[in-house]
């Protein structure tokens, strides 16, 4: 099991940073990108497998000016090969727009965990 989710199933607090740059496209409409961010961890579910399961969603605004939607969904297997994917839905009727991007990422190769107490 992965440091991680053990830090997260001891109730400890915990930040993902992703560098897609260390990632590599996971669907044909994905491309490389040098794009970073992060957030800290909310909810969390881990599967009977071991895979982790989380996700954050945020409103934003497209480069059109229009309102988005933003789901990034996160999937941590016990291996430490991961999935991350982005799928965008206008506001207010949450059509989506485009395809929605993967990107296979891994522990220390895109994704990175900090643990608080």
């Amino acid at each position: 099991m992965p440091a991680v989710t053990q830090s997260l199933l001891a109730g400890k607090s915990v930040s993902v940073v992703l560098d897609l740059g260390l990632c590599k496209p996971g669907s044909s409409n994905a491309e490389p990108t040098k794009t970073r961010g992060g957030l800290r961890i909310d909810a969390f579910r881990v599967t009977e497998d071991g895979t982790l399961a989380f996700a954050d969603d945020h409103f934003s605004v497209s480069r059109e000016g229009k309102p988005i939607n933003q789901f990034l969904r996160y999937r941590v297997h016990p291996d430490g090969n991961a999935e991350f994917s982005m799928t965008i839905f206008s506001v207010p009727d949450y059509r989506q727009i485009d395809k929605t991007l993967t990107y296979q990422c891994g522990i220390g190769k895109g994704l990175s965990f900090f643990a608080g107490s």
